[in-house]
């Protein structure tokens, strides 16, 4: 997982510090905006922004762990755009939403070509049009990025934008046992194994997570991909249904 980690550039903002402003304020997602504010078109200051699609969603979309039912998709908290071109490079319809108006800016230039519908929107306060809407969900390193007191809210929200059938692929950090989590420092904040039971919630079936092993920190960065029981169908009838553990390993290269 080396190659995913990045150091923040020296003088970039702190996000732990104005992760605890916000929260302390009564807005978990209101941290972001600032954060991309005073990155002042740098992508180095954003811990997160590689400039480049996301490996694990790259070599998803190559070869797809389950069938997407249709073309329409959506990225939830598409930072700098790469995800959402990606998709739209491989003829999605695309629609890209972060709760920070400077990122989605930013994302926007870097993209003037590509076939996205760029908003601004909240992931805790969905617009109506956006619910129940899409066939494929990418959520990436998003839910990591949250305060423990609104991540479940935050899993059943990407939930609820898939329509029937919708797939949902999701990365973040995952600590190999519940002990780490409880003394992981973020952000990112390594979630609890049982944390990502939340999504049935939504009623969202899992089908596959996969992942290296835990690093020496005793975390690893998974891929789990989801999806809503087809119109008609049960819940229970995709493969993997809700089960704890398992999954097949992704060795990132480099």
């Amino acid at each position: 997982m080396e190659r995913f980690r990045r150091r923040r550039r020296r003088d970039a903002p702190d996000p732990t510090a104005l992760v605890a402003e916000h929260l302390e304020a009564g807005r978990p997602t209101g941290w972001f905006e600032p954060l991309y504010a005073r990155a002042d078109g740098d992508a180095g200051a954003i811990p997160w922004a590689h400039q480049t699609a996301h490996p694990y969603v790259v070599d998803w979309l190559d070869d797809p762990v389950v069938e997407v039912p249709g073309r329409r998709a959506v990225v939830v908290g598409c930072g700098l755009g790469d995800d959402a071109a990606e998709l739209a490079r491989r003829g999605f319809s695309v629609v890209a939403f972060d709760v920070s108006p400077t990122a989605v800016d930013w994302a926007r230039r870097r993209f003037r070509r590509a076939d996205v519908d760029w908003r601004v929107a909240d992931l805790l306060d969905l617009p109506d049009d956006l619910v129940g809407a899409f066939d494929l969900v990418v959520e990436v390193r998003t839910v990591q990025s949250l305060p423990g007191v609104v991540r479940d809210a935050a899993m059943h929200a990407i939930g609820t934008l898939t329509g029937p059938g919708g797939v949902v692929v999701a990365v973040t950090l995952v600590a190999g046992s519940n002990e780490v989590a409880k003394a992981w420092q973020g952000p990112p904040w390594a979630q609890a194994p049982s944390e990502l039971a939340a999504y049935r919630a939504a009623g969202l079936e899992r089908v596959a997570l996969e992942h290296p092993d835990p690093d020496e920190r005793g975390v690893m960065e998974v891929r789990l991909t989801l999806q809503r029981p087809p119109a008609g169908g049960t819940e229970g009838g995709l493969p993997g249904g809700g089960l704890p553990g398992g999954g097949l390993p992704i060795i990132p290269t480099g």
